[in-house]
C-alpha cells in the first residue's frame, strides 16, 4: 500500500506538505498541490478518509434511526423509498449513513446518543422510532443537528407530507362520486401521524356535511395488511354498510380489499377503497389501487438538504420548523361512482 511517505519521496515535497496538499491548506500553493495530487494518481495512493476526518475534525457520516414496529424494517414501503433518496443525495457529497442502535458489539446497551458520539455522526436522520423514549428525548436536548420524518419535535427540523390535504382530498374524491357512507380504517391512533390521519378525516367529513359513524372508525392499528384485512371484517359485520372505505395506508387498503373479496363481493362493486402512501405495492394488485400519493423523493430529498446545511453551519437550525410535501390522488380502479 502507497503511503504519504512514499509520495513525499516520489514528488520531494516533505511529508508535512504532501499532507497540507491532500488537505487542501491554503497555505501550500495551487501549483504544488497538483502535482502532489498527480503524483498520487499515478502511484496509486488512496488516502485515509478517518486521518483526514481527524484533520478536519469531520466523519463525513451521518446516523440513521430507523425501528420499525411492523417487523418489515427496511423493507416498509414508505421508509425505505425515503431513505433511498436521502442517500443518494448526501453521497453526492461523499457522505456515508450508518444505523444507529442501542446495542453495541460488545452487548453492551447504550444510548443513541451514546453511540452518536462514539461513532462521530455529524448529523442525524430519524426515520422511525419511539418518539417520546428517554433515548430519544437525550437526543432532543442535545447539540446534535437532526431531522425527523413524520413527526413533530420542537427542538428539530420536521418532515412530513401534507397529511390533512391528503385525508381531506380523499374524502372530497369520494363525495364528488357520490359517497356519503364512508368508513376509516385508521392506524395507530395513540401515534403523531396517526392521530393527525383520524382527525383530518372527522375535521374533512364535517367540512363536506358527511356523517361521521362511530360505527364505521376501524382501528388499524400497525398499518399492515392483516391489520387492514381484521378491520374490514367488522365492517362487513355491520348492519347498515358504507359505500366506500379510506384506509390510512396502502397496506391497510390491500387488507380490506383482499376481505371484501373474501365474502364474495367486489371492488369497486360494492365497495370503494382509497389507500395512503402511493407504495408499488398497491399498483401491483388487481384492481390497481386509488391512493392518496406521497411524495417520497421529495421528502428525502429536503431532509438532505436540510441536514446537510445543518452540518456546515455546525449547529441545529430551523429548529421547530416543519416542512409539508405536499400530496396528490393516484388514481386506481379502485373506486366508482354511485
Amino acid at each position: 500500500m502507497v503511503t504519504i511517505k512514499d509520495i513525499s519521496k516520489a514528488s520531494g515535497f516533505s511529508v508535512t506538505t504532501v499532507s497540507k496538499a491532500l488537505n487542501d491548506y491554503p497555505d501550500i500553493a495551487t501549483k504544488t498541490k497538483k502535482h502532489i495530487k498527480k503524483v498520487c494518481k499515478e502511484m496509486g495512493y488512496i488516502p485515509n478518509a478517518q486521518a483526514q476526518g481527524l484533520v478536519r475534525k469531520k466523519s463525513y457520516t451521518i446516523g440513521i434511526i430507523f425501528e420499525e414496529i411492523t417487523g418489515l424494517g427496511l423493507q416498509h414501503p414508505l421508509f425505505s423509498k425515503v431513505l433511498e433518496s436521502f442517500k443518494n443525495e448526501v453521497e453526492k457529497l461523499g457522505y456515508d449513513i450508518m444505523f444507529l442502535s442501542k446495542t453495541q458489539a460488545n452487548g453492551n446497551v447504550g444510548s443513541y446518543y451514546q453511540h452518536s458520539i462514539r461513532k462521530q455522526v455529524e448529523a442525524i436522520l430519524v426515520l422511525c422510532a419511539e418518539f417520546n423514549s428517554d433515548e430519544m428525548l437525550e437526543l432532543y436536548k442535545s447539540k446534535l443537528p437532526m431531522v425527523m420524518i413524520d413527526y413533530s419535535e420542537s427542538s428539530t427540523c420536521n418532515i412530513t407530507s401534507d397529511n390533512e390535504k391528503g385525508i381531506e382530498s380523499a374524502v372530497k374524491y369520494l363525495k364528488d362520486l357520490g359517497h356519503t357512507k364512508i368508513a376509516n380504517i385508521f392506524g395507530a391512533p395513540d401515534t403523531y401521524i396517526g392521530s393527525l390521519r383520524i382527525e383530518s378525516f372527522i375535521k374533512a367529513m364535517e367540512k363536506y356535511n358527511l356523517e361521521v359513524n362511530d360505527d364505521y372508525m376501524l382501528n388499524g392499528e400497525f398499518y399492515s395488511k392483516e391489520n387492514g384485512f381484521n378491520a374490514m371484517n367488522e365492517v362487513l359485520k355491520l348492519k347498515e354498510q358504507p359505500t366506500a372505505i379510506i384506509c390510512a395506508s396502502d397496506m391497510l387498503a390491500i387488507g380490506a380489499i383482499q376481505a371484501i373479496k373474501r365474502k364474495g363481493f367486489k371492488v369497486p362493486d360494492d365497495y370503494s377503497v382509497i389507500g395512503f402512501d402511493g407504495i408499488e405495492a398497491g399498483q401491483l394488485i388487481t384492481p390497481l389501487l386509488t391512493t392518496v400519493k406521497q411524495d417520497t423523493e421529495q421528502m428525502g430529498k429536503m431532509a438532505a438538504k436540510k441536514i446537510l446545511k445543518m452540518i456546515n453551519q455546525k449547529k441545529q437550525t430551523n429548529k421547530g420548523e416543519t416542512i409539508t410535501i405536499e400530496t396528490s390522488i393516484l388514481e386506481g380502479e379502485t373506486t366508482r361512482s354511485i
